[in-house]
């Protein structure tokens, strides 16, 4: 590992120049990525790490779906109305480079935007670097996806939603019109979507929790248990003693992200309905809200056994990763 990240020269550009005009929205469809590079190269070996990289499976889904949808283009025909694209990843391969670098970039051409270009000497470096840096390449792809969607949200809020998380936990939160309110209990709320197309059902779970202490609440084997508790007392099935829970075949998969700042224990799995038929993937997250010294509990599911899931899953990701603690609130107030 240490030989190959010695490849790897890594430029972040600022994008908050104080004179630097407002960049236009960026275009894409939800999860689209454009990759510049060379076509022979793309059909290639290049290509191929690329393509293992990028439309990856998506995890804990019933079946596949691509981290990102690709569409190549030739580095000569990315001309200016491709400019604005929110995803954009160039590749070089070259024996004129020396060694192997790359540049991330934020908001080059629009906003948000999400820029990565890698160069590299030949095949061999430019797998290496993929292999090494794939993961945080796609989280910060995922991280302007979202940046869409809670703009989006903050332009057509459901103020009664928001109004009661703010009433519950004291935290803000981006939730559009088409959810409501559910259920709410003195440390829970479930804000629910529901009935614009068939079988489609999508969840946000907000939880506070006294805090006892990293070892023992952000231990795999104590969110698992939390999440099947807090869903088997609020979310039932549609019959008499059925409810939500995880299925018990599949191990979650646990990773530590960081969370608007703030340390998170990611886990995502399968759920379903003891008694019934339902179910499909979720996303769970664990932090703690430091000022009032609790545990908070964040999931989001999804029920669309007609619909391909994963920009439904990113959505709810959005709404949950809109969560402010009060402190940020005031700090965004005074930016406003």
């Amino acid at each position: 590992m240490k030989k190959i990240l010695y490849f790897v020269v890594i430029l972040i550009l600022a994008s908050c120049s104080t004179d630097r005009p407002a960049q236009p929205s960026a275009t894409g469809r939800a999860g689209e990525m454009l990759v510049v590079m060379n076509r022979s190269q793309f059909e290639g070996a290049a290509g191929e790490v690329v393509r293992e990289v990028f439309q990856a499976q998506v995890p804990m889904m019933l079946a596949y779906e691509p981290m990102f949808d690709l569409v190549q283009i030739q580095e000569e025909n990315f001309v200016k109305m491709f400019e604005t694209h929110r995803h954009i990843f160039m590749a070089d391969i070259s024996e004129k480079h020396p060694k192997a670098t790359m540049e991330i970039s934020r908001d080059v051409w629009s906003q948000p935007q999400m820029v990565i270009r890698v160069k590299a000497p030949n095949d061999s470096i430019f797998r290496r670097v993929l292999e090494v840096n794939g993961q945080s390449f796609i989280d910060h792809y995922i991280t302007v996806e979202r940046e869409r969607v809670i703009n989006a949200n903050r332009r057509m809020p459901n103020l009664e939603a928001q109004g009661v998380v703010k009433e519950v936990f004291g935290y803000g939160m981006a939730i559009p019109e088409g959810y409501f309110v559910a259920k709410r209990d003195e440390n829970f709320v479930w804000i629910r979507r529901t009935g614009t197309r068939d079988d489609l059902e999508m969840g946000v779970l907000i939880a506070t929790l006294p805090y006892t202490g990293p070892d023992y609440d952000f231990s795999p084997e104590v969110i698992s248990a939390r999440r099947d508790s807090l869903t088997k007392k609020y979310i039932p099935g549609q019959f008499d003693g059925s409810f939500m829970t995880t299925y018990p075949e599949i191990r979650p998969q646990f990773r530590e992200v960081n969370f608007n700042g703030y340390y998170s224990v990611e886990a995502r799995s399968l759920w379903r309905v003891e008694g019934d038929f339902m179910g499909g993937p979720f996303v769970n997250y664990t932090l703690v809200d430091e000022a009032n010294n609790r545990l908070v509990i964040l999931d989001g599911f999804v029920y669309a056994p007609k619909f391909d899931k994963r920009d439904y899953l990113r959505q709810l990701e959005a709404m949950i990763y809109s969560l402010r603690f009060p402190e940020r609130e005031k700090e965004v107030a005074k930016a406003e």
